[in-house]
């Protein structure tokens, strides 16, 4: 018996022929094809991924290579310590799905530099040689970045004028990359430099996102401190 699927999603972020790439998916294979970004959110969508791709990147470069940094001396934790110290994320249960209200009350510019600035804050504290000052600065960083992700999450459902669920996947994709990158680059920076060095590369990334944050406002007809964090924009 012949199966024949109701929708087929695929998305190309990069063809070397986009014409002979049109024409093979419609003619060869019969499926509708779609420029996501060929509406007037695209320089807003592409932000929003750039700022994705920056909040994973930190926050993997961050919580990858602490654990170095919680097991030498002088703070040396044992293997047991060294699990608990994950207990930082609990805060950002709490807080992140505050993400909306904020956006709804100040909107989404303003929310993210708070939300980047609280992870910042928290950077310098990573330098400690206390343990107590480091367990407050992940827990910033932590809330921080959950909170800029699902402010940067619900920007791109409100701000795609079409096909909302490749970008989506867009995000998706630019988010995850971005953390691939984070724990590779990073590395190579804590490897040849140290966790100051490290640390610095993590705030450099921050403070870039809080710059494209400036381009994150949503079409003229929606108003953004209405409109659901999550869905289309009304």
């Amino acid at each position: 018996m012949a199966y024949k699927p109701m929708s087929l999603d695929h998305v190309n972020i990069f063809v070397r022929n986009a014409e002979r790439s049109h024409r093979w998916y419609t003619e060869v294979l019969g499926l509708h094809t779609q420029d996501t970004f060929n509406h007037s959110g695209t320089q807003r969508l592409r932000a929003a991924f750039a700022i994705g791709f920056l909040i994973l990147f930190a926050f993997i470069g961050t919580f990858t290579y602490v654990n170095f940094v919680l097991v030498r001396p002088p703070l040396a934790l044992g293997m047991m310590a060294l699990g608990l110290v994950y207990l930082v994320f609990a805060p950002s249960i709490f807080t992140t799905p505050l993400a909306g209200r904020a956006v709804a009350r100040w909107g989404t510019r303003p929310t993210m530099w708070g939300a980047l600035l609280l992870a910042i804050a928290g950077l310098p504290l990573l330098l400690a040689p206390a343990l107590g000052p480091v367990l407050v600065g992940l827990a910033l960083i932590g809330v921080g970045t959950f909170f800029a992700q699902a402010t940067a999450t619900g920007f791109v459902g409100r701000a795609a004028t079409s096909d909302r669920g490749s970008a989506s996947g867009l995000y998706l994709a630019a988010y995850f990359l971005g953390g691939l990158a984070g724990a590779a680059a990073l590395g190579v920076l804590y490897d040849r430099y140290g966790w100051g060095a490290c640390v610095a590369g993590i705030g450099a990334a921050l403070i870039v996102a809080a710059l494209l944050a400036a381009r994150l406002q949503v079409r003229e007809t929606t108003n953004e401190r209405t409109a659901p964090l999550y869905g289309p924009a009304r």
